[in-house]
């Protein structure tokens, strides 16, 4: 081939090519000097002058060329650019962060940011050139390396080399090295927990968190463990409380506390306290509590309703877990009531409650739902929210009895969940017992229909009591008619409720107290007073009171929040069935017809409640069997023997079925505690060396005689009632269940059966504070979570006491306050 064209010739590339010099002639010319100068010069010194001198007039002319230099305008370099070509540019993705194209005279060295630099005179980062793109920060290793590889006495214009191997291991550490970093950033201990712990590395490759104050290790990983452990320890850390002491105060009892705020704990009690009193979550953006707060501490911190509500729902979240996992393990069965409600809103709710003796042999009574139910409220919709309500809490294998009101729908809801639960055998003897009717609905029934008979005498007693506390003029001379009759009555009049039997007892029972003072006081007010009774009417009213009393006496023993073992039922119940048998033939006519339809509707009562609680008088081991022998004989002697016997037969089956239940336990369930027989002191072994022959008889005759646990506390004689007037029931099963075993816990069961619904029907009366007026939007979850934590962590008590407090509050002013000291009237 032919010779190469001069086109071709400027595409040659030469490997030995190196740049010519850009200087200038004058900065040539100067180094130019300074070479000679140092080449002439001898290290021991000439003319009396040193080397240190000349070294030291060298360096200040490099440094004032340098100077020079640096302030010479980019104008008066030369610089001489690579050969360029008259192609167009190529776009190149190549080395650029984001992607975006770049000239290919960037990359050759051409026009671009780091031509730029060099014209400049300034050193070039390699990777910046190279890559094309936006420079990457250097890091305190790599401006070390810099520092110390830059020489002193010259500045020299770091030259570009060559992309290869070596650059790409250079840059793949310095992204390691960064990687690494943020690695560290991202596992940054944030929480103010760190400072009172450390990480500490086993040597199995775990970590663990150890508290810096005490030395105490917890599990601890980045990705799977929070703090929340760690900040409870602290708080209960007794090495950390005493290095904080500086922190503590004084109260008012003189006695050290935290004066550290912790908001975590401010939350908890903030919420407890709104559970705990029916306080709305706007509470705690009220204006003057805010106020008070700072004021007690200027660190705390409001929260706002909705925080409020989130907290009292994770409360009762953490309450009800805790009440699940004791339901999990409880060794004996659980007795439910259930009952009905409709709120303000006109919608309805579902109360379940259980009842049960726990491992500690305390009766307790805990609300487990407290739901809305949607309409209509049938024995199927019913039974369906029931059964749910068990799978949820995990007792459907545990249901031993529910008692229910008389409502028709309930006898089919019964049917129901009593079906369902029998078809996986989860009823012991067949679901017999597992129907309870509420014994407060059928005495108020019974009642109810005994007063439609004296309706005359009784209409005109309430409609008098109602026209004295309509108004206080009225009043206060009636005031005047008890101060004029000489009546020492201290209570004052009430009003009674149509729909409560015992409200009506205790109206007629003060009202005639004050039969006298109606009198005067019909006297004073002659021309309006026209309902008064007559002294016929005023003698019924009294005889009524008579025959009712010990209606009310088993009503308030039933229907109290702490009701009793159910081993008091029965000798009450029978009292009233007694009652009725001796007023059959009362003197008083309009009593004999009262007891007739009360005694028929409470012998269907008696026939279906008498069996089950007898079998739990039983287990009163005061009576046994000889209340029931005495109770029934005075019914009918004829029919006593026959019912003792099959009281005894019933009781031997349900022990069996436990005795089977009991060895197949399930393992996740613990036992009661019990108290070990006590021993006395040890005493010398020769008291009963001649007793060997007895010890072997005694046991040879107990195995002979084959008797269960149920026939041995059967047979032994009651305790003596004047002795143990004060027994705990519980308690005595506690110390001797090491005796009797099994039979322990079937006692357990049948003393914890309700024998009313008034547990569940005491959850309305808090449920309509609530949700009242003010406070009717309420979610049915929140209405759930107030009412039950308020339930688990008050209980009932708490009901009970504040509902005589309102009703302290709600009741009308009595005699007193109309009638001052000494029998004078009170102003108005």
């Amino acid at each position: 081939m032919g010779s190469r064209s001069d086109s071709e010739e400027q595409f040659t590339m030469d490997t030995n090519y190196t740049p010519p010099s850009t200087l200038d002639f004058a900065s040539q010319a100067t180094l130019d000097a300074l070479a000679a100068l140092e080449g002439s010069s001898d290290p021991r010194g000439e003319g009396g002058v040193t080397s240190d001198a000349i070294g030291a007039k060298t360096q200040a002319s490099k440094r004032k060329v340098m100077s020079l230099d640096d302030e010479t305008d980019d104008s008066d370099v030369e610089i001489t650019p690579p050969p360029q070509t008259n192609m167009p540019h190529r776009k190149s993705r190549f080395g650029t962060a984001t992607g975006k194209p770049m000239l290919q005279s960037t990359i050759d060295g051409g026009i671009g940011s780091s031509s730029q630099a060099c014209r400049k005179k300034k050193p070039v980062p390699v990777k910046s050139v190279i890559r094309g793109g936006r420079r990457k920060p250097l890091t305190q290793s790599q401006k070390g390396k810099a520092k110390a590889t830059t020489p002193q006495k010259k500045k020299k214009v770091e030259e570009i080399p060559d992309f290869d191997d070596s650059l790409e291991e250079e840059e793949l550490d310095e992204e390691e090295e960064l990687n690494e970093e943020e690695i560290k950033m991202d596992n940054r201990q944030r929480s103010d927990v760190w400072p009172d712990f450390t990480v500490v590395h086993k040597q199995n490759g775990t970590m663990k968190a150890q508290c810096k104050h005490c030395r105490n290790e917890y599990a601890w990983h980045s990705h799977s463990h929070g703090t929340s452990g760690l900040r409870r320890h602290r708080f209960r850390c007794k090495v950390y409380q005493r290095k904080n002491r500086n922190q503590q105060k004084i109260n008012f009892k003189g006695k050290l506390h935290s004066g550290k705020y912790d908001h975590t704990v401010f939350r908890q009690m903030v919420a407890k306290t709104i559970v705990q009193h029916d306080l709305p979550y706007s509470y705690v953006e009220y204006e003057k509590v805010r106020e008070t707060w700072t004021y007690l501490n200027p660190d705390v911190q409001t929260i706002c309703r909705n925080t409020a509500r989130s907290d009292v729902y994770r409360l009762y979240e953490s309450e009800r877990d805790a009440l699940r996992r004791d339901l999990a393990t409880l060794p004996g069965r659980v007795s439910l009531t259930s009952d009905l409600w409709t709120s303000i809103k006109r919608e309805g709710y579902m109360c379940v409650t259980a009842h049960y003796i726990d491992r500690n042999w305390k009766l307790n009574s805990k609300i487990i739902t407290f739901c809305a139910l949607a309409p209509p409220h049938t024995g199927m919709n019913v039974a369906m929210q029931l059964l749910e309500s068990m799978k949820e809490w995990g007792i459907e294998k545990k249901i031993f009895s529910v008692t229910l009101d008389n409502a028709t729908s309930n006898d089919s809801m019964q049917d129901i969940v009593k079906s369902q639960l029998m078809l996986t055998d989860d009823l012991v003897c067949g679901g017999e017992f597992f129907h309870v009717r509420c014994a407060a609905h059928i005495l108020n029934l019974i009642v109810q229909d005994g007063l439609k008979v004296i309706k005359g005498a009784l209409h005109k007693v309430r409609e008098s009591v109602k026209y004295v506390l309509s108004s206080t003029s009225r009043e206060v001379l009636f005031g005047k008619a008890v101060v004029a009759a000489n009546v020492k009555e201290t209570r004052g009049l009430i009003l009674d409720v149509s729909t409560r039997w015992n409200s009506t007892y205790y109206m007629l029972q003060i009202a005639v107290n004050y039969r006298k003072a109606f009198e005067k006081f019909e006297s004073f007010d002659k021309r309006c007073f026209t309902i008064a009774p007559t002294a016929e009417e005023w003698t019924r009213a009294s005889n009524i009171c008579n025959f009712l009393g010990p209606f009310a006496v088993i009503t308030k023993m039933m229907s109290g929040t702490n009701y009793p073992t159910s081993n008091l039922y029965f000798y009450q119940v029978w009292m009233i069935h007694n009652w009725l048998r001796n007023n059959e033939e009362s003197d008083d006519e309009v009593v004999r017809f009262m007891v007739a339809p009360m005694k028929e509707k409470f012998d269907k009562y008696w026939d279906d409640v008498s069996g089950l609680f007898a079998m739990a008088a039983v287990f009163d081991p005061r009576f046994k069997l000889s209340i029931v022998d005495h109770c029934l004989g005075k019914l009918d002697m004829r029919t006593k023997d026959v019912k003792v016997k099959n009281l005894r037969e019933r009781l031997s089956i349900l022990f069996e079925s436990y005795d089977k239940k009991s060895k197949a336990n399930s393992p996740s369930t613990e036992p009661r505690e019990t108290v070990p027989p006590k021993t006395c002191e040890p005493v010398s072994t020769e008291m009963f060396e001649n007793y060997t022959d007895f010890f072997a008889f005694r046991k040879v005759s107990g195995v002979g005689s084959g008797k269960t646990p149920l026939e041995a506390y059967l047979d032994e004689p009651p305790l003596e009632v004047s002795s143990f007037k004060s027994l705990n029931i519980l308690d005595f099963w506690k110390d001797n269940a090491h005796r009797y075993g099994d039979l322990a816990g079937m006692a357990c069961d049948l003393l914890s059966i309700p024998i009313t619904t008034v547990a569940s029907e005491s959850s309305f009366s808090i449920g309509s504070r609530v949700l009242n007026k003010y406070r009717s939007r309420l979610l049915p979850k929140n209405v759930q979570a107030l009412i039950c934590t308020r339930n688990w962590i008050r209980g009932y008590e708490s009901y009970q006491n504040e509902e005589e407090v309102f009703g302290e509050e709600d009741k009308p002013p009595s005699v007193e306050s109309a009638v001052g000291d000494g029998g004078e009237v009170a102003k108005v």
